[in-house]
This record gives structure tokens, C-alpha cells and sequence, in this order.
């Protein structure tokens, strides 16, 4: 199978184009370069420092090529953080793509989920300030000659389609939710999950939708967004914010004059 770096969606090697956004998936390979400007290493994009106050900051020139994010830069330096490694992700700029990858690093790399993004079992996605897990491959038990619940399971009906795992400092589980069909909404104040101490959560945040083929995210017009953790390298777009621990940054392409 091969994922689309631009989507998650899986497909069949035997395809070219992902079958979900119709992208190239000969870009998905991992063996594909994005093609650099032959003449110079000028910038033709930029990372926008998001404040804490939602405004803009600096602007982080980038160059074309690779480009290393974290404590030791050298191109983007985050020192104040330790949730970002010394070398913790990659911003590789071509002139047709730009591939951001994260290094295996202990706390991730998160993009923005624009709208809804399909979601793969053991998938993360933080919303707020908190981190959760999502297994879609949960064992269901066997039924009983009598039909009572078994000691140890969940003991409702069989309406869900997976769970939502709460995690907490080393990978401890803080919280389990069951995600029911058809959607299981999350907020500070209304939703199925609330989280009604995290003030960057909205008050009606994100939903959690049964498919056939698993579970979509949907982003619910909230404030601050839901962040999925990327998994090696993936295919980012201009406009689109990067997440790595409390660091909030924009990508954007520059225009030509």
C-alpha cells in the first residue's frame, strides 16, 4: 500500500494517483525529491511565527532545499521548548512540493486539519492542549449463549466503532472514550467528550465520524483547530500551520514580484 502524502488515504500500489484526492502518488514514494531551483538557494517561502495571542510574528525565511527545524537549527531555531528535539523536523521546499517531515521525534510534529481529514487506527490528534490516540482495530468480544455483557468489556451495545485514549507524560493514559455511531462530538461545553478546563477548546470543537473505511475527523468551525501528528513525511500546502510543542507557525509560499 501506498499513502498519499497529501491525504493519509492508503492505496493500492498498482495506482498513480491516489484514489481519495487524485494527487500523484508517484510523489507519495519514498525515494521521490522535489525538484530545487538550479540556480540559488534564495527563499521562496517563509515560516510565520503564530503568538500567543493569535496575531502574527517574525517571519523565518526559508531556503530552498532542506531546511532543519528544532534547538539546534540551523534554519529555524526553537530554543525555549522542550518538547522539540535538537533536531526535530524537516521542511524540504521544492518548486512543485514541499514535503515537512518529522525526525521520530518523542512528541511529534502536528499539522492542521483543514475541514476533515480521514483518520487511520493509532492515529493522533491533539485538540487544545490535549493529546489523544485513536484506535479503530478494537477486538470486540464474543456474544454469550444468554446475551449478558462480559465482565471486563465495555457492556453497552455494540454501536461504537472504536475509542479515543487520552494521553498523558509518557505515553501514561489519562482517559478512554468509546466513539459511537454515527459521530461522537468533542467540546468545552457541548459534545459527547468534554474538556471543560482547556480554554483553547470551543465550546462545540470536533466530531468523530464513523465510515466505511473507518473514521473522519471534522474540524466544527472551532477556534484554534484540531492537529493531526504526521507520520514520516507528508506533503504540506501554503497556508497551512505547523504544531511542534507549544510553537505555532504558518507556511507560506512567497509570490514572485
Amino acid at each position: 500500500m501506498i499513502r498519499c502524502v497529501h491525504c493519509g488515504t492508503d492505496n493500492e500500489e498498482i495506482f498513480t494517483y491516489c484514489l481519495n484526492c487524485g494527487k500523484p502518488l508517484e510523489q507519495s514514494m519514498k525515494g521521490f525529491k522535489p525538484r530545487h531551483s538550479s540556480t540559488s538557494r534564495l527563499g521562496s517561502a517563509t515560516l510565520i511565527t503564530i503568538r500567543t495571542d493569535g496575531g502574527t510574528g517574525p517571519e523565518i525565511p526559508l531556503a530552498d532545499g532542506i531546511n532543519h527545524i528544532g534547538r539546534d537549527g540551523p534554519e529555524v531555531v526553537i530554543t525555549d521548548d522542550p518538547r522539540v528535539a535538537a533536531t526535530h523536523a524537516t521542511l524540504d521546499v521544492g518548486r512543485d512540493v514541499v514535503f515537512l517531515e518529522d525526525l521520530s521525534t518523542l512528541h511529534g510534529t502536528f499539522v492542521r486539519v483543514t475541514g476533515q481529514r480521514t483518520l487511520a487506527d493509532g492515529d493522533q490528534v491533539r485538540i487544545g492542549h490535549a493529546v489523544f490516540s485513536v484506535q479503530l482495530n478494537v477486538p470486540r468480544p464474543r456474544a454469550s449463549n444468554d446475551g449478558a455483557a462480559w465482565l471486563g468489556s465495555t457492556g453497552v451495545p455494540g454501536d461504537w466503532f472504536g475509542r479515543l485514549i487520552r494521553i498523558g507524560p509518557n505515553e501514561s493514559i489519562l482517559e478512554a472514550h468509546l466513539l459511537r455511531s454515527p459521530e461522537t462530538t468533542l467540546g468545552r461545553t457541548s459534545g459527547d467528550i468534554l474538556l471543560p478546563e482547556d480554554p483553547f477548546v470551543s465550546s462545540r470543537h470536533a466530531a468523530f465520524a464513523a465510515t466505511n473505511a473507518g473514521c473522519i475527523l471534522k474540524d466544527l468551525g472551532s477556534t484554534n483547530g484540531c492537529f493531526l501528528r504526521i507520520k514520516g513525511r507528508v506533503a504540506i500546502e501554503t497556508g497551512d500551520y505547523i504544531l511542534l510543542g507549544h510553537h505555532l507557525f504558518q507556511f507560506k509560499r512567497r509570490t514572485a514580484a
